[in-house]
């Protein structure tokens, strides 16, 4: 081993334990003994976890100039890419490798999604399962696809699912471990979200809400990332912490076993940072799906699934797997306010045109979804509509809007294409939104709680399939349910009558500001106190 190969391994072993800093320090001091390509993609995977991007950014483009078709580098820079939501720039890093790897299929589909080219983002995945079909992800990627195909229903999921893990093996389900003395439950939650922000204020709550007294926590974080102060409030309340990103699948199943889980909670599913490989060899005997992906991963070693009747309807629940048993809860997609409305509604005014938003990611934007918004600011047009994501600096997006606009002859100013920057910045333009516009077939989550946070009323269509029913699940549990229509034509409609009604918004409005809060307060608790009742009747009373 040199000197250099030593201090990669150390660096690595250090960031993966929490000193990211330390982890920089060694790979730099590696970096310059030899610039090899496998010591600088650690260094760059290294700062992204340490979000030093503009960093990385540096280091990568070094070794670029000098290995400008290295397939490693080249893959890095696509996921660099992928990241700033640039996806024709990030098919060029795949196209510039001197040759395909697994990664590169799964970036080049990635690029594809984002450009809403379902097929060839599948097709993509399928060419890299065809180079590792072990890798999880490539898998999870064609049924994350599925949610956003505007046909697909519950039971085609569950088709597409035994579809692409006919023909694997799965273990048994190991005997259940005797109950600790206390009598509590040891449930480990398995999750990449604990990085992401938006994600874990729908987790958090959930999970510093139990009863600790009933309950013991494990955390079982699948990405690195700096301790920022939600993080470490998250882990001084819980009872175990251990990462498992510097761990395969194997010894990640091995440490829970070891660590006697009783139920064992995957919070990803099939979106970013998952590690469904993990639940793949049973290292608990209880396995569920909550809260980070509703219509659950399809994985037949999953015991549960926490959903509603709204996102899993009674009649639907024939499509389940045998052995899934579904967990109702009041609403499984709640969770902390971006922030306070401000005092007075900001859209009170006489404004001459009306603002109609929809902040959700672009990929979300099926044709189908984008004719819809068309036929609404064709039939009234003092309206414009508002679209806030980085994917709009994208050049095939760009392209893609402009064609939408030209074919429906509206007008450039009917549009407004926002990039998301600050906080502050999606913060001020969902208070000058006045009505919102839910995404159809993959419906909003996070957007749609912070929407109502601030006063903003979000009619949504439903749909066949859980994520097409989210909004919906929420409008449910928090009102007003009047903002739920059912089909394309209902919805237009609806959202036409809100246009020409101001009194009916303006009362919606003012509903919204003084009721969501106080009904978000108590629906919580109330929310956790049911998901702590499943856990118990699940593992037997």
């Amino acid at each position: 081993m040199t000197g250099a190969a030593a201090l990669m391994a150390e660096g690595r072993r250090r960031a993966l334990s929490g000193g990211l800093d330390e982890g920089v320090h060694l790979l730099h001091r590696a970096l310059a003994i030899d610039p090899a390509p496998g010591i600088r993609e650690t260094l760059v995977r290294i700062l992204r976890w340490s979000r030093r991007f503009d960093e990385a950014d540096a280091v990568l483009a070094a070794g670029l100039a000098d290995r400008p078709d290295h397939p490693g580098l080249r893959a890095l820079a696509g996921e660099g890419a992928l990241r700033r939501r640039r996806p024709t720039e990030a098919a060029a890093h795949v196209a510039a490798a001197s040759a395909m790897t697994a990664d590169l299929w799964r970036i080049a589909g990635s690029a594809r999604l984002l450009l809403t080219d379902l097929a060839g983002a599948v097709a993509a995945w399928d060419q890299g399962r065809r180079l590792d079909p072990a890798d999880w992800r490539l898998a999870g990627n064609i049924l994350y696809a599925a949610n956003c195909d505007p046909a697909m229903t519950t039971a085609g999921l569950r088709r597409r699912q035994d579809a692409v893990f006919a023909g694997m093996s799965w273990p048994h389900r190991p005997a259940p471990r005797p109950r600790a003395a206390d009598g509590r439950l040891h449930i480990g939650y398995v999750g990449g979200c604990f990085a992401n922000h938006a994600a874990a204020r729908v987790v958090l709550p959930m999970i510093m809400g139990h009863d600790r007294s009933r309950f013991r926590i494990t955390c079982y974080p699948t990405l690195p990332a700096p301790v920022d102060p939600q993080l470490l409030r998250l882990r001084l309340a819980v009872d175990g912490w251990c990462g498992l990103a510097g761990l395969d699948d194997a010894a990640a199943a091995d440490r829970i076993r070891a660590d006697g889980i009783d139920i064992l909670v995957d919070l990803d599913g099939h979106v970013g940072g998952n590690r469904i490989g993990i639940f793949a060899r049973r290292p608990a005997a209880l396995q569920i799906q909550a809260w980070g992906y509703l219509p659950g991963t399809g994985l037949p070693v999953m015991d549960g699934l926490v959903t509603d009747p709204v996102l899993l309807p009674p009649a639907e629940r024939v499509d389940l797997p045998a052995a899934l048993r579904a967990l109702d809860v009041p609403c499984p997609t709640l969770g902390t306010p971006l922030a306070a409305p401000p005092d007075g509604d900001p859209r009170t005014g006489t404004d001459a045109v009306l603002r109609l938003g929809c902040p959700a990611r672009l990929e979300k934007l099926s044709d189908s979804l984008l004719d819809a918004f068309a036929a609404i600011l064709t039939a009234r047009p003092a309206t414009v509509l508002v679209l806030q994501d980085d994917l709009v600096l994208d050049p095939a997006i760009g392209a893609r809007l402009d064609r939408w606009q030209e074919r429906h002859r509206l007008a450039p100013e009917r549009l407004e294409r926002l990039a998301r920057g600050v906080p502050s910045d999606y913060l001020s333009m969902i208070r000058s939104l006045d009505l919102a516009l839910d995404t159809w077939p993959y419906s909003g989550g996070v957007v749609t709680l912070d929407l109502l946070s601030q006063g903003v009323p979000v009619v949504t269509m439903g749909g066949d399939q859980a994520c097409s029913r989210t909004t919906a699940s929420i409008l449910g549990c928090l009102g007003p349910e009047s903002l739920v229509a059912e089909g394309r034509a209902a919805w237009v409609g609806r959202v036409l009558a809100l246009i020409d009604d101001a009194e009916a918004r303006r009362a919606l409005r003012a509903e919204l500001r003084a009721t969501h809060a106080p009904r978000l307060a108590a629906a919580i608790p109330a929310t956790i106190r049911a998901f702590e009742a499943q856990l118990f009747s699940l593992a037997g009373g």
